[in-house]
């Protein structure tokens, strides 16, 4: 499974995105950068195998999707996965999808807005899922750390979850899509031994700061 390695590139192509579409989805992803690289420290103190070169610029790139402007439910994972399946990058390509759907291949509906999904992004989708089996840790840590950061800094899944459901609405699946976040959260702290929000600096002061809807 081929990722980009090089970081100062996937800032050209990061920068690039924001180019054609600025808006508030850049910042974040920085954010998410920096989030996924403090829990693979922490994963690798443990004997993980694990690159933090790999997990850092796939935090860069997950949304790289939005480069075509506002789109609503996933189907910046599916631009996402195919701008970065042309460019040859399959690894990068699989977590702009992923990231997207917390519960694995149970559940796609949870996906918000998954009805505005066209029919051939959701079977493609859905093949790209189910061709990639189940999630590995670079997998993992992204669709976490995509729910620990925002433009601002970063937030606890409690607040960020609030956030968009306040901006985004609700659904039936809301719940179930939540409890994928927190498998994941609680199996890399079994690992790690320690809290998630103890890595990110700062992550406190989104306890004061104003919520965002």
């Amino acid at each position: 499974m081929k990722y980009i390695l090089d970081r100062a590139y996937a800032r050209e192509l990061l920068d690039h995105a924001n180019q054609l579409n600025p808006v508030p989805w850049y910042k974040h992803s920085l954010n998410v950068a920096k989030a996924a690289e403090y829990i693979v420290i922490e994963l690798t103190k443990k004997g993980l195998n694990l690159d933090c070169d790999i997990a850092y610029n796939a935090g860069l790139l997950h949304d790289i999707g939005r480069y075509k402007g506002f789109t609503k439910s996933v189907i910046h994972s599916y631009d996402g996965y195919k701008f970065m399946d042309e460019l040859g990058y399959q690894g990068n390509a699989i977590i702009c999808v992923t990231h997207s759907f917390p519960c694995e291949h149970n559940n796609i509906e949870t996906s918000s807005e998954w009805d505005l999904v066209p029919s051939y992004m959701k079977d493609e989708l859905v093949g790209i899922l189910n061709k990639n089996g189940s999630y590995d840790f670079y997998n993992k840590v992204i669709t976490l750390c995509d729910a620990l950061a925002d433009e601002n800094g970063f937030t606890t899944l409690e607040k960020r979850f609030i956030s968009v459901g306040l901006r985004h609405g609700t659904n039936l699946y809301t719940s179930i899509r939540w409890k994928g976040f927190y498998e994941i959260k609680e199996e890399i702290e079994l690992l790690i031994g320690k809290s998630i929000y103890s890595l990110p600096p700062g992550i406190e002061k989104t306890i004061y700061a104003k919520m965002e809807y």
